[in-house]
């Protein structure tokens, strides 16, 4: 199975990969949007709202939000969302986008309060193999 430091590329894409379905079986529709060089991971309408949520793992910068901002700049209706690594959230609205640690989002949903990123979730252990993660406790 990937780390962060093993496989950051692969780390990163089984976390996206994750953060969508989570939205998909959460009954949210799920599409992305792309028009060279600018992409947005996920453009989510359902119960949760209207969002345009990127996935960041490990070190990114201003420069890596361009399609997300360019996103809900065209379409104002979005609300933009960036899921990154526990500890960078506030380096993320600095930046002044909305912030949500992925665990934190896997294991609460997004809420649009404060509320959810004040909460600590049950951490996520990786199961044997690379069949996915389970809860602990």
């Amino acid at each position: 199975a990937p780390t962060p430091a093993s496989d950051p590329a692969r780390w990163g894409r089984w976390v996206e990969n994750a953060c969508l379905a989570f939205a998909w079986n959460s009954g949210q529709q799920v599409r992305y949007w792309r028009e060279e060089p600018l992409e947005v991971d996920a453009i989510v309408d359902g119960s949760w709202g209207k969002l345009a949520i990127e996935v960041k793992t490990g070190a990114f910068s201003a420069a890596d939000l361009r399609g997300l901002l360019e996103f809900t700049r065209r379409n104002p209706s979005y609300r933009p969302l960036v899921l990154c690594d526990a500890g960078q959230q506030a380096a993320v609205r600095q930046m002044g986008v909305e912030a949500l640690a992925w665990g934190a989002y896997l294991a609460n949903g997004v809420r649009g309060s404060e509320d959810v990123r004040q909460r600590q979730p049950r951490p996520l252990m990786p199961l044997a193999g690379e069949r996915g993660w389970v809860r602990k406790g």
